[in-house]
């Protein structure tokens, strides 16, 4: 998705959502993250456990997440935080959960648009990146929060140096047991249907080609730099 941000002015689409659920173990570092004396050490805990590394083109701090959890990148869009957190809970609210927008103290990449379960643990955190040529408003929802990703979450945050209470890392499982991430990720992407007037379309062969590329990157000790690779391969193209 960061390579989106860089593409021609003239680029037939104007906006872009991309609702999915990841294939593997990942932590995603931030600019912020990578100037932390610990992140030698953060990212060799992450290896460790299994999770890829990536330093993400949004900002805000280090997200750690699975095949349990939903992504929704949104290039493009104009609508702000408190909007964007608004419709999160809504939709979270329409499958049962009792979702509120606020931080809650302690928690792990903390913000003020982050949405939680009834005021005790964050289930969603939102992230943006504007550059001149377009903005990138990303979005992890934790669904069914393993013991792995509650664990890598605590070792890399104490790495990197960040306060946390672990009691406020969770998913919307805790409180739903019947929830999967292919329910929440269709409920996401009906709610940017109604409110977008978005279309159900296959991405841009130039699109799922770099992704495809980006996907099949061989794994490395240093954390896969977003933002320089999306320049390279927009470059290149």
């Amino acid at each position: 998705m960061p390579a989106l941000l860089l593409r021609a002015a003239d680029a037939p689409w104007r906006e872009l959502v991309h609702v999915y659920v990841p294939h593997g173990p990942t932590v995603a570092f931030t600019r912020r993250d990578t100037r932390s004396p610990g992140i030698a050490r953060a990212a060799a805990i992450a290896h460790d456990a299994g999770f890829a590394t990536a330093v993400r083109s949004p900002g805000g701090r280090m997200v750690a997440y699975d095949e349990g959890a939903v992504v929704v990148d949104h290039v493009d869009g104009r609508d702000s935080f408190a909007l964007n957190a608004d419709h999160h809970a809504r939709v979270l609210r329409s499958l049962g959960v009792d979702a509120r927008v606020g931080e809650v103290e302690g928690e792990y990449c903390p913000g003020e648009f982050s949405v939680n379960v009834g005021g005790r643990f964050k289930v969603v955190g939102s992230a943006q990146r504007i550059t001149p040529t377009g903005s990138l408003f990303s979005t992890v929802v934790q669904v069914a929060t393993s013991d792995r990703v509650h664990d890598v979450i605590v070792a890399v945050s104490e790495a990197l140096g960040y306060d946390l209470q672990e009691s406020t890392i969770g998913g919307l499982r805790d409180v739903r047991s019947d929830l999967t991430p292919a329910q929440v990720a269709a409920a996401l992407a009906d709610d940017y249907r109604q409110r977008l007037g978005t279309t159900d379309e296959p991405l841009d062969p130039w699109v799922a080609g770099l992704a495809a590329e980006a996907a099949e990157a061989p794994p490395t000790d240093v954390p896969f730099d977003v933002d320089a690779w999306a320049r390279a391969a927009a470059t290149s193209s």
